[in-house]
């Protein structure tokens, strides 16, 4: 049994649902209610994943314009990336390519980190008209060399297993770099 301290951060647009996924993960529940992130906000967490004694540390993100040119200081040393987008916001996964490439040219711990691109909001798939589809996240996730999984934040639905597949593609690639 390895143990393991990960810095990740969680990333992409305002409003998409990164904090309700972070509290959703750390056993926090589901807020409904709406409040932006201001900066970064910082949790820790410890918990065992395929024999693995993991704590993160996660940073969970503003995704406010106004915010953009502060968060290159929060991905430096960064092992992996939680990039969310809202599936009933199609504009949110136009943004997620310039998210991908500022905390992978910022992070400077790999030469690409790990990332696990996030659709989030399923549970609310079938009541908003011209919420993007799972092929639209599996194909941008493709030209992002990401994993992808779709989540919701509200039923928990495929959260643990997000952070799970962070872990492995963080742990495969510090492996590559000791060889």
């Amino acid at each position: 049994m390895g143990k393991f301290i990960f810095k990740i951060v969680l990333i992409g647009d305002g409003a998409v649902g990164k904090t309700s996924i972070r509290r959703r993960y750390m056993g926090e529940g589901f807020k409904s209610d709406f409040l932006a992130t201001m900066g970064a906000d910082f949790a820790y967490y410890k918990i065992a994943i395929d024999e693995h004694e993991i704590e993160w540390q996660i940073w969970d993100l503003a995704g406010q314009p106004a915010f953009r040119n502060v968060m290159k200081a929060y991905f430096k040393g960064s092992f992996g990336a939680l990039a969310v987008y809202d599936i009933t916001q199609p504009r949110s996964l136009d943004g997620i390519e310039s998210w991908a490439q500022e905390v992978r040219f910022h992070a400077e711990t790999f030469p690409e980190i790990p990332i696990v691109l996030i659709g989030n909001k399923i549970d609310l798939r079938d009541e908003i008209p011209g919420s993007i589809k799972t092929i639209h996240g599996f194909t941008k996730a493709r030209s992002l060399n990401a994993e992808f999984i779709e989540t919701s934040a509200k039923t928990g639905e495929n959260i643990e297993e997000a952070f799970a597949l962070l872990a492995k593609r963080i742990m495969a690639a510090t492996s590559e770099i000791r060889l």
